[in-house]
């Protein structure tokens, strides 16, 4: 798994990214060219993988409930374990650790979102950097005033690249398969913290795109051409100021600029993934391996003239790559049959021979990837967040995406037929009318069941818990560890 990439950004599917290993998974496996995220922000995403339910059925809408402290037997992970397999996640978890302590036996964290509130030092790679003698060098939180990639989350990271994220994240993975138990299978949740922002590759890795040569996303003309014209009024507003979250680039040559450095992080990350599919291949593991590549959500990547997320719900938010390999599965075919996150936890159990327990709302993918049985009908995201509009939700048909705010809002509705890249709100198209009450009452009736256990709220709540902690201060305080380190206590 990756954070924030976006599906149309790697070589087989139709960016000039450099991927040649997700290339060759794709060639070998099977690639779901229409799979989408439930939820578009990290941790509820995740939940929705790891729990195979929808966001109003496991009620984790927030994105900091590391410290939830019910424990859930039913994860695939916790599922895993109890039948057999020797279970790990290396990486960004950004979920529950109660959670993560149950189904996983081997942990080895990456995101400061996975760390003791109190002490920075329990994050494995923070801890990593601290003894090379690089934490002050840390750049992934908040950045501090005067940082030059305030402003834009773009810049040149100071952290060399044999001590990356990804290369660690690449080690850590190498050395559960090289140290694990041979008398048994293993389950390995291998996750990396980018392509979400910074973007920021390493002095040596910075440059391996020209920005020069990067492809705009034709969708670009949304902003440089368009204006956002059609759009929400809070759209047009933000993308007249430039900057902001996400961000607004003044000009293509910006936008390249940024997009270089985005595809050099999914190439460095394509890497790490071809060691491990090396090393699989080399100790004979390959072909009787389940390999699977997802990412929790998308980024605008350029489309719309934007980058990041947590603007609307667009194609290139909610759509997700989904790649799949197995033994013998249908090798190098691809469905544009419409699947969700919910469907990874049935998928992989099926093929791991593990019972599914009780709640699963996700379908098995295996009979969709062999033609036998057709995908959905339709996808739905689930968003809550903090704000004037406190709930957002999409729902995306083979012929539609539907966005709707609430009553009082205004919406979105695309005829991906006619415009793929939703240009053209038809929201109040009275051609369109009896299309949107239909849609309009199919998300009403998937998410009516809410009951929030983790919210926007909640996040705030627990921010003001934990404003003084350490961990706090570098993630979200803008502090660096020279700031903080004479008063850190363990």
């Amino acid at each position: 798994m990756s954070d924030q990439h976006n599906a149309a950004c790697m070589g087989h599917a139709g960016r000039h990214v450099r991927t040649p290993y997700l290339d060759s998974l794709a060639a070998r496996g099977f690639r779901f060219t229409q799979a989408f995220c439930n939820n578009p922000i990290c941790a509820p995403s995740r939940i929705s993988f790891i729990t195979g339910q929808y966001p109003h059925t496991h009620r984790h809408l927030g994105n900091t409930g590391f410290e939830y402290p019910e424990r859930n037997s039913s994860t695939l992970s916790a599922l895993a374990r109890r039948h057999g397999y020797q279970t790990a996640l290396v990486g960004k978890a950004h979920m529950i650790r109660a959670w993560d302590e149950e189904g996983f036996e081997h942990l080895r964290y990456c995101d400061l979102a996975d760390a003791d509130r109190a002490d920075p030092l329990t994050n494995h790679y923070f801890n990593y950097l601290h003894k090379n003698g690089l934490a002050d060098r840390y750049d992934f939180g908040t950045l501090p005033a005067g940082h030059p990639g305030k402003a834009t989350q773009w810049f040149v990271s100071q952290i060399p690249h044999e001590h990356s994220v990804e290369v660690w994240t690449g080690n850590e993975s190498l050395a559960f398969l090289q140290q694990r138990d041979r008398r048994r299978p293993f389950f390995l949740q291998m996750t990396f913290q980018r392509p979400h922002a910074p973007l920021s590759p390493s002095t040596e890795r910075a440059g391996m795109y020209a920005p020069e040569d990067v492809d705009i996303p034709t969708s670009a003309r949304d902003l440089f051409e368009r204006h956002f014209a059609g759009k929400p009024a809070f759209q047009r507003q933000h993308t007249a100021k430039h900057r902001g979250y996400p961000f607004v680039s003044q000009d293509e040559a910006e936008l390249r600029r940024h997009l270089s450095h985005y595809y050099a992080l999914v190439s460095i990350i394509d890497e790490q993934i071809g060691r491990v599919l090396d090393h699989l291949r080399e100790t004979g593991e390959l072909e009787n391996t389940v390999i699977c590549y997802v990412a929790d959500h998308g980024d605008f990547a350029g489309e719309h003239g934007l980058m990041q997320k947590n603007f609307g719900i667009y194609e290139s938010i909610h759509r997700i790559p989904f790649l799949l390999a197995y033994p013998d599965c249908p090798a190098g075919t691809e469905s544009r049959q419409l699947v969700e996150s919910v469907d990874l936890y049935p998928t992989l159990a099926g093929l791991m021979d593990l019972p599914l327990p009780p709640g699963i709302e996700g379908q098995d993918l295996r009979p969709v990837a062999s033609g036998a049985s057709p995908g959905k009908d339709a996808v739905v995201c689930e968003w809550a967040r903090s704000g004037p509009i406190p709930m957002i939700h999409a729902i995306r048909t083979p012929t539609f995406r539907l966005v709707y705010y609430g009553r009082d809002q205004e919406g979105e509705l695309y005829d991906r037929n006619a415009d793929p890249d939703e240009l053209d709100n038809r929201y109040t198209d009275p051609t369109l009318a009896e299309t949107r009450f239909d849609l309009t009452q199919r998300i009403l009736d998937h998410v009516m069941r809410y009951e929030k256990k983790t919210d926007a709220t909640s996040d705030r709540r627990e921010d003001r818990r934990i404003r003084n902690g350490f961990t706090r201060m570098l993630l979200k305080g803008g502090k660096r560890w020279p700031d903080i380190e004479e008063l850190y206590v363990p």
